[in-house]
This record gives structure tokens, C-alpha cells and sequence, in this order.
């Protein structure tokens, strides 16, 4: 039984309750002597010496000995090591239809055994009812309760409940048998593995502006986790509790239960105890939820006494510690799974406390450390939602645990979550809440002042002409304000980001300002005054959640922002600043939807692009039009290059830097335009590398030299310390195609070098730990290329480990998808490289998932394209290396529709085609005989259509592939080949 809450109801108990306090005393003592001798004592010298408890001793004494046979010799003990082999199996004993093996848990609800139901001859938990609790009523009627609420609950993560009964007094009910281990002890072995007691833990091109980061890279590799790895292998203490994978299996836990929990809800039954012990997790990672002892159902809410506190104190709700029953609801499951969500990824509890009256203290008006102060692998939007779930509000709690569930989705599946981090006003007003003394006495003070003042206001009336200059002053102030948010949101977020562990801190200064802009956005909308400030705050509010990777929320308020503009352009057409305005939103939306839509990107920047030219022509020398067009034409630079068309980059680029040049001309000293400018020159390195390698390394040095001086001149400026990285690393790729191993090896190390200091600086940053990503596999590469195989192996592990962490965070970001899978390419190829083609098989086929993924979600995009090919090839021929010829046959088809229109490509296909066929035909048999006369007719059919589409016959002639078609008239066919279509 639960401990009553001391208030002025209770104080004073019923005659009853005492009465039964002094039966189960009697009772007590009689089961421990029948415990400790195996007799039972003598009923009649109890009833003699408790005359007025004599009847319900009588009644009782037999349900007890009734569950002394039944249990005796089963509750588990400790065994010696050198006696767990030799402990003899205890005698079977039976409760009506079910055989008893052994007690598995206990807790104030009832005792827990494994059962065999003979009838059925199946394994059951069967659930029995303690002997002192049947002394209770209210015991009881919970009892029946838990099994009324369970056996109307049909749900894949809820224990069934298979049968309830008495016999001979005793209580139970039974349920499936669930094979595995709750949660506790799945956090008691985390906790251990760490080292902790049960409540310890230990405390390339560059766009500007938001814009994607690429950089030249030849191949890329894999991972050392799969992102989809087994929840239960997640749980082991193999693994580490600080890791992005640990914390997406605790979502995937956690998710499972609130699901449970919204199905129980929606029926009417609250459980409230949710707390890991309660929580079961089986051998093949599925979570099920147990124990609904404490359920209300709430359709006859009369079994709970008013000030009851019912629940595992660690987990309870604020309304449940205070013991307001009324106020209890489904958001008191969802504060208890939240509290659940917290513990496993902190491997600590929310509130601690050493008394009991302590931990209700906290979990009343402590606020609990945030989840990465403790564990900074979590992701911010899960300790978004663990906090959210855990509000002492419930009103500023999940509503339902269906909402928890499904932000708990959105997490996982990259989206933005609807939880949203409290504002300063609303941390204050909690603040007022919690100490509402201070806060009385503060009002009082104010009631005076305002009486005071009251005198003062008349005086303050006969002042109009005053009264217009305050409200001038107000206005004046409400624009300070927005210039303390703009500053806030831009330039101390950037200068926080390189600050050691500032980064949760900088991301809830973006997110209050989101929040900020959108609100004020949102209330500006019906003053007319306001249209300029509303257009421009949507546009704030979409770099802001770009910044935030909320990309398709960053899209939304991005085309707010230009519809506002487009109204206001028609109503002020020469207005210079509306116009300025809107063209900058134009470059955000090109560059928000550069992967996915590139058409609709290059009109964007096409329309900046005029109205900044426009602008400058109004205002030559005013400097501002000059530095958004040269931002928008470097942009569109790396768009351009990145869809192929090469010449019209390296004009964008050009004009980019000329302008750049010019304005340096003026303005020497401008630090953030000699950024600006080195920032052009690395990309017009990137672009110029399809055309004129020595042209692109002088732009890349040129990068450098400008980039190591703004280094030591702001080396505490994190942003030049990553451009100057990725400038490094593109300039590692140069030299590598000059076949300057060592050299390019060198420039890697230096990239890595700075990159390595930034995500320990900065580690949430993204964009960091992607770009070390590609500098370690590039490394790799270059390692590979010296025949330093064990180093490059190593160093492709490091890399892999950090982009399959990243495709883990961000499932739908093609661009880390890309990464992935070229990542995951070049690990496949060091294994072939090392002798062992089969074990490079399954990397190649991740590797082709995750850039089919890329391309497919930008088809444009010319290197998505030329990475799946060329992992398509490279996997055709571990294939073929395997023995494998019919299966490299189907991936050389499927590479074939990638290149139905290009003739070198195609051609290529054709030898391939070839080889498998020829490998077939050496197998013998008459199967891979048949199979290789049809590879060679879809041979010809290729070369018939390479030859349309321009490829070198000569060439292809010249190939060993085609032996096969010697005595054919094939090539002589080819020479003025009928129209043929691949498809």
C-alpha cells in the first residue's frame, strides 16, 4: 500500500483502518513462523490472544497456507558460481490450471511468476495477488481493475491479458509470457557498462548564406553502424550510450510505447505507472507495456481514494506527486514516459532526491538539467520533446500520447517537430509560478506604485503634445527592439558558434528568434504600417529554420516572404529598398530548392539577378546591389556546375569575383568582402577542374592565401576556419589529379587538422562534421593511391562512421545521402582492393541505395548521376571477380537507362555486357549457354545504339570484350546503324 498524504482529511484515520493495520500485524507474523519452521502455527492461540480479530483470522489462515505450498522454494535466490550448474529444479506447484515454476518479479501490485497453463500447455506470466493486500478492498478492486483494463486492450506493444480467476481465495490473472528484460535492468547494465551506480551519470564550394557546401571530390565510402541497426543489439553495453545511433533506438522505444499508451487512452484506460520497470523489452528489440496495476478506468473512477499517491515516485507527474487525483490524465502517462524518455538518454533520472518528500519537492518546482548537459550526443528536437513531454503544466505538455508519437515520428524521419524549446517570456512566467511569494509581494509593491501613480496620470492627461512625443519614443524603441533580435539571431548566433559548447545555446537563441519573427509576422499581417517589416521578418524567419534544418518550413516561409514583396513591389515599384528586400528572398529560395527542383532555382536566381541589376544601375557605387548580385551569381556559379554546364559556371563565377574585385578596389579593408572574394575563387577552382586543372589550382591557392590571412587575423571566426578547410581539401583533390600523391595527402591532413577542431568546438553543427566526412575519404583515396592500404582502410573508417551517423540524423537530406553512398563506394573498393571481393558485395549495394536515393530526388544534378553509374560499375565487376557474371549482366542494364542518350557511356555498358557473357559461356552449362547468346543480342543491341549516339567505333572495336562478334557483319551494320531506342 501506498503512504497516505498527511492533510487535514487524513490525519485522523477511520476505527476500520486501524483494525486492519492490527490483522495484517497477526497475519504477518503468522506467515513468517509458517515461513521459517514449515508448520503452520496454531490458528486458535492467535484468535485467543486477538478475541475481536479471531473470525477473520480463521478466514484468512487458509488463502495464506494456500500461498505458502503454492510459492514455497520459488522465489529466486543467489547461487554461488560453482553451484549454478548443480541448483536442483524446484518442485512444480499448481494454482487451479496453471503449474508455477517460477517467481520472475514483485512489486505492490501483486508477485509475478512463469507459469505453464496445462490445459493449454502454453507459458503464461501469471500475476497473484499478495496475501496482505487481500486485507484491502481497494486492493483488490485495483487488482480487478488492472485485469478488466488489460484484457480489453488489444494492441501489438500491450502484454495480453489471456485469463482471469480465484482459487480458493488467491487472485490472479495470467498473460502472455514476454522472453527478454524490463528496461530497468536493461539501464542498470548501461549504467554499469559506464561505469556508473544505479542514479550516476557523468556530467568545398561554399555557399554563402545558408547555402550547401560542395567541394571537388573524386569517389567517396562507409560506415561502421548501419543506421537501421537492431533496438535490442542498440541496448547493449557494446554500444555506446553516447551516440546519435543509441538515442534514435531510444526514440524508436519510446515511440512504440506512447502508440501503446494512445490505443489504452482512446479506450478509456490510463495506466499511471509508466516507468521503465513497467516497460518490457524482448529478444527481437519490441517493446511492451505491462503492469496496468494503477490503471483507472475511467468510466468508473471510484477505486482511487481522493489524495491517494499512486505510481513510482521517481516517474510521477506534478499532479500526481500533489496527489490531486481529479487533475490526473492522459498527460500524466505522457510526463511519465517522458521521464522515461529522459532516463535513458541520460541514464539518470529527471528529479533525484535522497527522501522521498524531496524527489515530490523537485518534481513539483525544479526544472530538470537539460538532456545534452548530460549526454551531448542527443539530438536537439529529442530533447525538444523530452522536455516538452516532462512540462509541470499540463497544459503545456502532448495533449495526447498520440501527438507524443508523432513528433517521436518526425524526429525520426527528419522532419521538423512541433515541439518548440519556451520562450524567455515563457521561462519567466514559469519562474513566477514557481516562486509565487516573491511574485505576490512584487505586485503588491506595484498596486502602491500604480495608486501613486494615478496622480501623476492626470497630470500626464493635460500633456497631449507629450503624450505624441512618447508614443514617437515607443516606436523608436519598438525598432531598437527588432534591431536586438536581428542582431541577436545573426551575428552573436555566428559568433557563438565558435565558442566550446555554446551550440545548444546558439540553437535556442535561433529557435526563440524563429519563433519571434514568425509570431511577428503573423500579427503584422492586418496593420498595413507594418506589410514591409512582415515580408522581411518571413524571410528572417526562413533563414533561420534553414539554419535550423527545417527545410521544407524554411521553403514555406521563404514564399511567404516573396508574396508579401510581390504585392509591395506592385504598390512602391521604385522603391529601391522593397526591391533589394525581395531580391534577396529570391536567392534564399534558389538555394532552398537548388537539390530538389533546380529549374525552379535557376529562375530564382534569375530573378534576383535582375532586380539587383536593376538596383545597381539606380544606385552606382552604393555598394549593397554590387554584393548581392556577386553573392547571387556565385550561387548560381555552383548550380550551374553542379547540373554539368560548365562554361556558363565558370561565367557566373567570373562575374562573381570581377565584382568582388571592383568593390575591394574601393574598400581595401573590407574584411567580409575579401571572404566574399576567396569564397569565389574556390568555387570557380571547383567549376574550372572539368576543363583546365592548372587553372583551377591557381584559383584554389589564391583561396588559400586570402583565407590563412583571415584566419590570423579572426582565428577565433569559425567560419573562415572552415572555408580555409574546405579550400584545403579541394586543393588536395588538385594535386591528386596531378598525381602528387604525397602532396595531396598533406593538403587532406591540413583540412582534417581544422576540420577535427571544429566539431569539437561545434560538434552540432552540421556542416562540420559533414566536410570532415569527405576530407578523411579523400585521405583515404590518396592513402590508397601510395599502396598505404591499412591506413587508407582506417581512415575510411573514421569517415564512414561520421556519414552513416549523419544519414541517421537526416534521412531525407540527399545531399548526405550522396556523401553515404560514395563513402560507402570507396570502403567497397578497398575491400576488393585487399583480395576480398564477395565481403565488398553488401557495401556496394548500400552504397547504391543510398545514391539512388540522391538521384532520384534530384535527377538533374550531374554528379548524383555519374556516382550511381559509377558505383554501378564498380559493383558489376566485384560481380564478375565473384563469379557472379548473370548478376553484373543485370547491374550494367541497370546502368544502361542511366545513360540511354550518351554514346561513351553506352559503349562502356556494351563491354561489360560483353564480359558477363563471355564468363557465362566458359561456366558450361547449357542454362549459362542460354543466357550468354541473349547477353550477346543485348550486347549488339547497345553497340547499335552507343554508335547512334556518337561513341568511337574504332575504339570500341579495338576491345578484347567483343571477340564474339569477329566473323559477324555486326560492325560493318553499325556503320550506318537503323534507329534503335534503349530502354
Amino acid at each position: 500500500m501506498t503512504d497516505p498524504v498527511a492533510t487535514e482529511d487524513t490525519a485522523v484515520w477511520p476505527q476500520s483502518q486501524k483494525r486492519n493495520e492490527r490483522l495484517a500485524m497477526v497475519l504477518d507474523r503468522y506467515m513468517r513462523e509458517l515461513e521459517s519452521t514449515g508448520l503452520p502455527p496454531d490458528t486458535e492461540r492467535l484468535a485467543a490472544e486477538h478475541p475481536d480479530l479471531a473470525d477473520e483470522l480463521r478466514s484468512y489462515v487458509d488463502s495464506l497456507q494456500i500461498l505458502h505450498q503454492m510459492t514455497a522454494g520459488l522465489r529466486p535466490e543467489p547461487l554461488a558460481a560453482a553451484d549454478v550448474s548443480h541448483a536442483a529444479p524446484a518442485p512444480a506447484k499448481r494454482l487451479g490450471d496453471y503449474e508455477i515454476i517460477r517467481e520472475i518479479g514483485r512489486g505492490g501490485m501483486g508477485v509475478v511468476y512463469e507459469a505453464r497453463q496445462l490445459s493449454l500447455n502454453r507459458q503464461v506470466a501469471l500475476k497473484v495477488l499478495p496475501f496482505a493486500a487481500m486485507l484491502d478492498e481497494r486492493q483488490i478492486a485495483r487488482f480487478r481493475t488492472e485485469a478488466q483494463a488489460a484484457a480489453q486492450l488489444h494492441h501489438p506493444n500491450i502484454v495480453p491479458v489471456h485469463a482471469v480467476g480465484q482459487e480458493r481465495g488467491v487472485h490472479y490473472f495470467a498473460m502472455q509470457f514476454i522472453t527478454g528484460q524490463s528496461l530497468e535492468a536493461a539501464l542498470n547494465e548501461l549504467r554499469g557498462a559506464a561505469g556508473q551506480s544505479v542514479w550516476e551519470a557523468s556530467p568545398t564550394p561554399i555557399s554563402r548564406r545558408g547555402g550547401d557546401r560542395n567541394r571537388p571530390q573524386r569517389a567517396l565510402p562507409q560506415p561502421l553502424l548501419e543506421r537501421d541497426r537492431d533496438t535490442a543489439v542498440a541496448f547493449s553495453t557494446r554500444v555506446s550510450t553516447r551516440s546519435r545511433t543509441y538515442c534514435h533506438s531510444v526514440a524508436r522505444l519510446v515511440l512504440q510505447a506512447a502508440d501503446a499508451l494512445d490505443h489504452a487512452h482512446r479506450l478509456g484506460v490510463l495506466h499511471r505507472d509508466i516507468k521503465p520497470s513497467n516497460l518490457l523489452l524482448d529478444r527481437d528489440g519490441k517493446l511492451w507495456v505491462t503492469d496496468f496495476g494503477l490503471a483507472r478506468i475511467q468510466s468508473d473512477s471510484g477505486v482511487t481514494i481522493s489524495g491517494d499517491i499512486v505510481g513510482t515516485i521517481r516517474y510521477m507527474s506534478p499532479e500526481q506527486a500533489a496527489g490531486a487525483s481529479a487533475l490526473v490524465d492522459a498527460r500524466s502517462d505522457v510526463y511519465s514516459l517522458g521521464a522515461t524518455l529522459y532516463e535513458l538518454l541520460t541514464l539518470q533520472p529527471a528529479h533525484r532526491g535522497d527522501t522521498r518528500q524531496e524527489i515530490l519537492r523537485n518534481i513539483e518546482t525544479v526544472e530538470p538539467p537539460s538532456p545534452r548537459s548530460i549526454n551531448p550526443s542527443v539530438p536537439f528536437d529529442l530533447e525538444t520533446i523530452a522536455l516538452r513531454a516532462l512540462a509541470k503544466s499540463r497544459d503545456e505538455r502532448y495533449p495526447t500520447a498520440q501527438e507524443f508519437a508523432d513528433d517521436l515520428r518526425r524526429f525520426l524521419a527528419g522532419e521538423p517537430t512541433r515541439a518548440r524549446r519556451p520562450t524567455a517570456v515563457d521561462r519567466a512566467v514559469k519562474w513566477a509560478l514557481r516562486h509565487r511569494r516573491s511574485v505576490a509581494v512584487a505586485a503588491a509593491f506595484m498596486v502602491v506604485l500604480t495608486v501613486v501613480s494615478a496622480t501623476a496620470a492626470v497630470m500626464l492627461a493635460r500633456a497631449e503634445a507629450r503624450t505624441r512625443e512618447s508614443l514617437a519614443q515607443a516606436d523608436k524603441h519598438f525598432q531598437l527592439a527588432r534591431t536586438v533580435v536581428d542582431r541577436f539571431s545573426n551575428g552573436l548566433a555566428n559568433e557563438l558558434a565558435g565558442i566550446p559548447g555554446a551550440e545548444p545555446i546558439r540553437h535556442g537563441l535561433l529557435q526563440d528568434a524563429l519563433e519571434y519573427y514568425k509570431s511577428f509576422a503573423s500579427r503584422a499581417a492586418d496593420d498595413p504600417a507594418l506589410a514591409v517589416d512582415m515580408a522581411a521578418a518571413y524571410h528572417k524567419a526562413a533563414v533561420l529554420a534553414e539554419a535550423l534544418f527545417y527545410r521544407q518550413e524554411a521553403l514555406d516561409l521563404c514564399r511567404k516572404s516573396l508574396a508579401a514583396f510581390e504585392e509591395l513591389s506592385q504598390q512602391h515599384p521604385n522603391d529601391a529598398d522593397i526591391q533589394m528586400q525581395r531580391a534577396g528572398a529570391f536567392t534564399s529560395l534558389g538555394l532552398l530548392l537548388a537539390e530538389r527542383d533546380s529549374e525552379s532555382a535557376l529562375a530564382a536566381y534569375a530573378q534576383a539577378i535582375s532586380l539587383q541589376r536593376e538596383a545597381a544601375d539606380r544606385q552606382p557605387g552604393h555598394g549593397a546591389p554590387e554584393r548581392g548580385l556577386a553573392e547571387t551569381y556565385s550561387n548560381l556559379g555552383l548550380l550551374e556546375g553542379r547540373l554539368g554546364n560548365a562554361k556558363r559556371a565558370q561565367a557566373s563565377l567570373t562575374a562573381s569575383i570581377e565584382l568582388l574585385d571592383d568593390l575591394l578596389d574601393e574598400q581595401p579593408t573590407d574584411v567580409q568582402l575579401r571572404h566574399d572574394s576567396a569564397i569565389g575563387y574556390n568555387n570557380l577552382s571547383f567549376v574550372q577542374r572539368h576543363e583546365n586543372w592548372h587553372a583551377a589550382e591557381k584559383s584554389c591557392r589564391e583561396a588559400v592565401t586570402i583565407l590563412e590571412d583571415l584566419v590570423k587575423l579572426r582565428p577565433s571566426l569559425l567560419t573562415y576556419r572552415s572555408d580555409l578547410a574546405l579550400c584545403y581539401n579541394n586543393l588536395g583533390a588538385i594535386l591528386g589529379h596531378r598525381e602528387d600523391w604525397q602532396a595531396a595527402c598533406d593538403s587532406y591532413r591540413q583540412a582534417i587538422d581544422l576540420q577535427q577542431q571544429l566539431t569539437r568546438q561545434a560538434g552540432a553543427v552540421v556542416s562540420y562534421r559533414r566536410d570532415l566526412a569527405v576530407s578523411l575519404n579523400n585521405l583515404g583515396q590518396a592513402q590508397q593511391q601510395l599502396d598505404d592500404l591499412p591506413a587508407a582502410i582506417a581512415t575510411f573508417a573514421q569517415a564512414e562512421e561520421i556519414a552513416m551517423q549523419l544519414v541517421a540524423d537526416y534521412p531525407k537530406e540527399i545531399t548526405i545521402a550522396s556523401l553515404a553512398g560514395a563513402v560507402l563506394n570507396n570502403r567497397a573498393m578497398a575491400l576488393e582492393t585487399s583480395g576480398e571481393p564477395a565481403k565488398s558485395l553488401p557495401v556496394y549495394e548500400r552504397a547504391i541505395k543510398h545514391q539512388r536515393f540522391a538521384y532520384e530526388g534530384a535527377p538533374r544534378i550531374a554528379e548524383y548521376r555519374e556516382f550511381l553509374s559509377k558505383h554501378y560499375f564498380n559493383y558489376g565487376r566485384a560481380l564478375r571477380a565473384a563469379g557472379k557474371p548473370a548478376e553484373a549482366a543485370a547491374t550494367a542494364l541497370k546502368r544502361r537507362k542511366l545513360w540511354s542518350g550518351h554514346g561513351e557511356h553506352l559503349g562502356q555498358v556494351a563491354i561489360e555486357l560483353a564480359q558477363a557473357s563471355a564468363q557465362l559461356r566458359r561456366e558450361g552449362p547449357s542454362e549459362a549457354a542460354a543466357r550468354a547468346a541473349e547477353l550477346e543480342g543485348l550486347t549488339r543491341d547497345t553497340l547499335r545504339a552507343a554508335a547512334e549516339n556518337g561513341a568511337d567505333l574504332a575504339q570500341l572495336r579495338a576491345s578484347n570484350a567483343f571477340t564474339f562478334l569477329e566473323a559477324d557483319d555486326v560492325w560493318d551494320s553499325l556503320a550506318t546503324p537503323p534507329k534503335s531506342v534503349i530502354q
